[in-house]
């Protein structure tokens, strides 16, 4: 019982390394689609009848997820480790940058992806939130109930 005991306590938690392994591969999709932003908007920024409102407005989206994908990308070795506040920006800022693809989903952008980043942007918040409130993977059987299998 000792042993079984121990090694309970041992065993890390591979929903970190899921989640390290997902922010590696979100943010690599994020810089890609904050490329694909830039280059449709950049003609339109650099214009001469444009506000510089309007050209930092247009600019956002881009750097939305271009600012996540950084931040997924650092802190993966860190999440990889099983830090806590690694676990805690990157899912702070990964539901900002969905709360925002969201608003701009009901704002109704036409002829946009905006919907397949969404939908990579909260399976990835479910995840981390999953990790957040306690989920272990793979779980693990208390000693008493190892017992009475036996």
């Amino acid at each position: 019982m000792l042993a079984s005991r121990s090694t309970r306590f041992s065993q890390r938690n591979a929903l970190y390394r899921l989640a390290a392994i997902g922010a590696v591969i979100l943010g690599l999709f994020l810089i890609l689609g904050a490329q694909g932003h830039f280059i449709a908007v950049w003609p339109l920024v650099t214009s001469d009848g444009m506000g510089l409102t309007r050209r930092l407005l247009l600019l956002l989206p881009g750097v939305m997820l271009a600012g996540t994908a950084v931040l997924n990308l650092l802190l993966c070795k860190p999440l990889w480790q099983e830090r806590g506040y690694a676990l805690n920006i990157t899912l702070a800022g990964n539901l900002l940058t969905m709360s925002y693809l969201l608003y701009l989903m009901i704002r109704g952008v036409s002829n946009h992806p905006i919907g397949v980043f969404l939908a990579l942007e909260t399976s990835f918040v479910i995840q981390l939130v999953g990790v957040r409130v306690g989920l272990v993977w793979p779980a693990v059987a208390e000693a008493s109930v190892e017992m009475s299998m036996q």
